[in-house]
């Protein structure tokens, strides 16, 4: 949004140099991108970068409430009224999509010379505001447009039928635009037609068909309110972008329209003469949006700013934003938001209004008030020290877009539908991703095709899904390709499964879990026999292991590479560490290999073995593995055991009774036998 510093201060009455002017706007939110001198006047140009959320912005009027509201003063009301006329409009007007256009004004203006010329503020506000002169009539229209906030368009009065209609445009239905380019639009978008053709793409461009010249003397002027919702993206889509889509996507004040057309028509009668029609108006009430009322719970304001604001202050605040304060009853104050602030909708948004306003700098220094209580840390800080222990272990942190491509869910066979994207940056990022799986697979490919061989990535971040409802889950993965034969002297080994696994059991030590244990996967990313799920406290919190072939076959990835991923929200875990004093008596061990038939789970050997172990079983761990033969399926484990007491010195002959039970149990249970 460009401007004159004096067209601005025409609206606001005080005395501010350039830079202090800069300043006050950029601590208001309105981003002060450049300052130019204009011309060789004694003026100033200002550029400021406007956030989507300020569309009442895009108008001197909308930045003269802003400043007005900082300086504590009060915008010099301008008096916009028209002479009373007999004359009626010679068009009719009909809404045939009402809730896309529920209040459309017009005015018809005739015998004006359109070839007289305009003072040169105006044409200098234009040039300032980065829009060019055209003609006289559409001049004043951009001008009035820059003023208030409120795109106008102007018809020649011959050129028309007798009735427009605003309505959604038939499927392929063409139009000739003002850049001489022809759209074929579809039922999403909107129109201004007669009973032949369509004039104009509603809220985006007029027709060239209809258009103003230097020649025309009669002209049909609407000023009307659009809903954002169906002027959004349109332009984008059309490979447009103009002043008056700017204004009508991000929200225009639904009840400027009148005032705008009054302005717009004073204009043109004192600089090109002519005569006019009255006002008109078409409407439907019900689509026009209400007047929103939001409650502020002032100990809410005070809790939030850190600091006490008096009710008083607070009311003078928001009545200098332009909004109505009702009432305050039990610390609860009720606020009309105005038609030109789309952006306001909850609590929270008047307390950013009043902070912002009172400045962030002013808010006071209050000291803490401090007690014994204990506080754990909050998950972003836990998330950071996990995305620190990763990094000491030589990953890379990445961060992608939360959009992907279709297509890369369809080479991994992830079937569940998926959230579309109304109006998606480009058309490679057209869904919200279901994992983080696909990102973290550009980014190998990417590194690959510029000849990497060792990648060590990972992400957290969230992943979105659509199954009865839609859900939001935080995810935390990583993805390893190790084929480099150029490593250091001392580390040449390639990373495999098991490493994978030291790694995942190292990291969810370092997070304190306990009760850890491993099954067969059931994630479709990953090999069926190559992978694990991880279980903590009997909840599956995430997987491992190595990719499936499918996808190196549809990535195009000749070699193995892995993958893990877990919930990030079950990887904090609450946990009292208790010291425990080491024992001072001597501790006892004993192998035994067991040549055990069939398939079994490490888990149910472990479960017996501590069931036998009994009370002072202090450890139990696999320290070989043998399959002595495939065909009979048998295979030779080696495990080994220690025993410790903290009451007393254990006896041989108490741990040999023991390790009878362990033999005889097994025995019985897995047709063990024991190695000699």
């Amino acid at each position: 949004m460009k401007f004159l510093k004096s067209h601005l201060l025409e609206k606001v009455p005080i005395r501010i140099d350039t830079k202090k002017l800069e300043t006050e706007l950029t601590r208001l939110g309105l981003e002060v991108d450049s300052v130019k001198k204009f011309k060789n006047k004694a003026d100033f140009v200002f550029d400021l970068d406007l956030t989507p959320n300020r569309g009442d912005c895009f108008s001197v009027l909308g930045i003269a409430r802003e400043l007005a509201a900082a300086e504590n003063k009060k915008i010099k009301q301008e008096i916009v009224d028209l002479k009373k006329t007999d004359l009626k409009p010679k068009t009719r007007v009909k809404l045939s999509a009402q809730g896309a256009c529920p209040r459309y004004s017009f005015i018809e203006i005739y015998n004006f010379d359109n070839s007289k010329k305009i003072p040169n503020f105006i044409l200098d506000r234009l040039e300032a505001g980065g829009i060019n002169s055209i003609n006289p009539v559409v001049d004043i229209l951009n001008y009035v447009m820059l003023d208030f906030g409120q795109p106008m368009h102007a018809f020649d009065l011959d050129k028309i039928g007798k009735v427009i209609n605003v309505r959604y445009a038939k499927e392929k239905e063409k139009v000739n635009l003002l850049d001489e380019s022809t759209k074929v639009l579809n039922k999403n978008c909107l129109v201004i037609s007669d009973e032949n053709q369509a004039l104009a793409f509603a809220g985006i461009m007029g027709g060239l068909n209809s258009s103003v010249t230097n020649e025309t003397n009669a002209i049909f002027i609407e000023s009307a309110f659009f809903t954002p919702d169906v002027i959004r993206g349109k332009a984008r889509n059309f490979n447009i972008q103009t002043d008056s889509s700017q204004r009508f996507e991000r929200g225009v004040d639904f009840n400027i329209q009148i005032q705008a057309l009054k302005k717009v028509t004073n204009l043109i009668i004192k600089y090109l003469s002519g005569s006019y029609s009255v006002i008109s108006t078409v409407e439907q009430k019900k689509h026009i949006p209400d007047q929103r009322k939001i409650t502020l719970n002032l100990s809410n304001l005070r809790t939030k700013l850190g600091y006490e604001i008096k009710s008083n202050k607070i009311k003078k605040v928001l009545k200098s934003l332009d909004l109505k304060v009702e009432s305050l009853k039990n610390n609860f104050l009720t606020v009309e938001v105005s038609s030109h602030r789309f952006d306001l909708k909850i609590e929270e948004d008047l307390i950013e209004e009043i902070a912002r306003i009172e400045g962030y700098d002013n808010i006071p220094s209050i000291d803490l008030k401090t007690t014994n209580q204990q506080f754990r840390n909050s998950k972003y800080l836990q998330s950071l020290q996990l995305k620190k222990y990763l990094a000491n272990q030589g990953y890379q942190e990445v961060i992608n877009y939360s959009f992907i491509n279709k297509q890369i869910l369809d080479d991994l066979d992830i079937t569940h539908e998926t959230i579309k994207i109304k109006n998606p940056l480009n058309e490679n990022l057209e869904v919200m991703r279901p994992s983080l799986m696909p990102s973290l697979l550009t980014n190998l490919k990417s590194n690959l095709n510029r000849g990497e061989t060792f990648v060590k990535i990972f992400e957290e971040g969230k992943v979105f899904k659509l199954d009865s409802v839609k859900s939001e889950t935080n995810m935390f993965s990583g993805l390893i390709f190790d084929h480099d034969k150029k490593k250091n002297w001392n580390n040449k080994e390639i990373f495999d499964f098991f490493d994978l696994k030291k790694l995942i059991i190292d990291m969810l030590g370092y997070l304190s879990a306990t009760n850890i244990k491993f099954m067969k996967s059931k994630n479709i990313f990953l090999h069926p026999n190559i992978s694990l799920d991880v279980a903590v406290e009997g909840k599956i919190i995430g997987s491992f292991g190595r990719v499936h072939p499918k996808i190196n076959k549809n990535f195009g990835i000749k070699k193995t590479f892995f993958y893990f991923e877990f919930l990030t929200d079950s990887l904090f875990f609450e946990s009292d560490i208790k010291m425990n004093e080491s024992s001072k008596y001597p501790s006892i061990q004993r192998d035994l290999s067991f040549l055990i038939p069939g398939k079994i789970d490490f888990d149910k050997l472990y479960e017996l073995a501590k069931k036998l172990g009994g009370s002072n079983l202090v450890n139990f761990k696999l320290f070989d593995l043998y399959q002595e033969s495939e065909k009979k399926q048998v295979s030779s484990y080696a495990f080994n055991f220690t025993w410790q007491s903290n009451k007393k010195t254990l006896e041989d002959k108490e741990i040999d009774l023991i390790v009878s039970d362990i033999i005889k149990g097994f025995r019985e249970k897995f047709n063990a036998k024991l190695r000699s």
